[in-house]
């Protein structure tokens, strides 16, 4: 089923125009990778993808949701940056296990700035696991949180077992994680748009824990191996049965892209796959922002039973579409009115304006579109020029009417 699915997919990007043409098609670049996509951070839209909805261990992009949670509990002033905890008979055991801890966590207090910095940067098991004992009170009650916002965020593919990413053999808790590339996308793209300022730690590449620099295991960031301009960080992950994965999200000009590549071959795999799918994404694709929040667009609105036949409509939010950077693959505005009859107020919404595109979209996004106000209070036209307009519309018809030609049936004719 789901490689039915994957080969719908494939044939919808190819028919989406999603290939650019300058003098000729840019080939989409073949992508060492399990899994992999690449989508648009803004729109949801799905650019470039592979068996993006198959299900495989995560590794520490599995940290991404437990981050997540903590930083929705400091929104909702559950966690402060501040607070202080000392880590657990458990966590310190994880902490001494051979491979496995990062940092690693030491008999003494750590701020949850601290480990939530650590887990993001330097992928610590350890922290991770204690960010879930604090916030649910075992790491078990923590991965069924986990797995109730996976699936109200639309994560449909997707099976926490630990609060880590670790495998089964060296986890603390039994079971494996699984989620798709599609999956990860999504959640990356919910936790950027939400929490913004998570980038303001992904993106560098050092960081100071209980007095100790820490580095970034992302290698595309400034300065680093793989240094790739406008790479905004996100999240490495690599064990045994994962492979090795890597999520990233990137920024140039208006646009930003997130990839996603899992069971990649080695580190430099992981990083070089990405940067073919960026590459890609950056010189195929444009954001196009066709009307402005608050533009008024002239004269597109049909009134009947008004003084004039068309008005201007107001646009509530901006319309942002991600567009082939081949102009001729590029669509009008489609608009679709649900009023056109006089009276209006204004300010009333009477109907959308959206771009066609038959393109793939990630759970919970759809077609961007544009809801339109009527831009002034449109009244009825008097009566006499209803009147009016009624009789010559009556008339036009009996004009027609009489010189429309007709065929006669006269005896012998072939006509029946």
């Amino acid at each position: 089923m789901k490689r039915l699915f994957m080969l719908f997919l494939s044939a919808l990007l190819l028919t989406a125009g999603l290939s650019p043409m300058t003098g000729h098609a840019a080939e989409p670049p073949a992508i060492q990778a399990e899994s992999y996509i690449m989508v648009d951070a803004v729109t949801g839209k799905v650019l470039l993808a592979e068996e993006a909805d198959l299900a495989l261990p995560p590794a520490s992009m599995t940290k991404l949701m437990t981050l997540y949670l903590v930083r929705q509990q400091i929104e909702q002033k559950k966690l402060s940056w501040s607070q202080t905890v000392k880590p657990s008979a458990k966590v310190l055991k994880l902490a001494k296990t051979e491979g496995i801890a990062r940092l690693p966590i030491r008999k003494t207090t750590y701020t949850i700035r601290e480990l939530y910095d650590a887990a993001l940067i330097k992928s610590a098991n350890d922290a991770a696991v204690l960010l879930a004992e604090v916030m649910a009170g075992t790491e078990m009650q923590f991965v069924e949180q986990m797995n109730e916002t996976a699936a109200s965020l639309g994560m449909k593919d997707t099976e926490y077992a630990n609060a880590s990413g670790l495998d089964a053999v060296d986890a603390t808790l039994p079971g494996t994680n699984l989620m798709t590339a599609m999956d990860i996308a999504l959640l990356i793209i919910r936790y950027i748009q939400e929490y913004p300022d998570v980038l303001d730690v992904t993106k560098r590449s050092v960081v100071t824990i209980n007095g100790e620099k820490v580095e970034n295991s992302n290698k595309m960031l400034a300065r680093q191996p793989y240094a790739y301009s406008g790479m905004r960080g996100m999240k490495t992950g690599t064990t045994d049965l994962a492979g090795y994965c890597f999520a990233s999200v990137a920024t140039r000009g208006n646009l930003t892209l997130v990839s996603v590549v899992m069971r990649t071959t080695s580190d430099k795999a992981r990083f070089t796959e990405t940067k073919k799918l960026l590459d890609y994404g950056f010189a195929s694709f444009e954001p196009l922002t066709y009307y402005g929040k608050g533009e008024q667009i002239k004269r597109v609105l049909p009134i009947k039973g008004a003084k004039q036949a068309h008005y201007d409509v107001v646009t509530k939010t901006p319309l942002y579409v991600t567009v082939s950077t081949n102009k001729s693959d590029q669509r009008p505005p489609v608009f679709q009115f649900s009023k056109e009859q006089a009276p209006l107020k204004r300010g009333e919404a009477i109907g959308t304006v959206q771009v066609e595109d038959e393109g793939l979209y990630l759970p919970g996004f759809s077609v961007p579109h544009a809801v339109l106000y009527s831009a002034e209070t449109v009244k009825l036209a008097s009566f006499q020029t209803r009147l009016f307009r009624a009789i010559s519309a009556w008339s036009e018809k009996i004009s027609q009417a009489i010189h429309q030609p007709t065929l006669v049936n006269r005896q012998g004719d072939s006509v029946k």
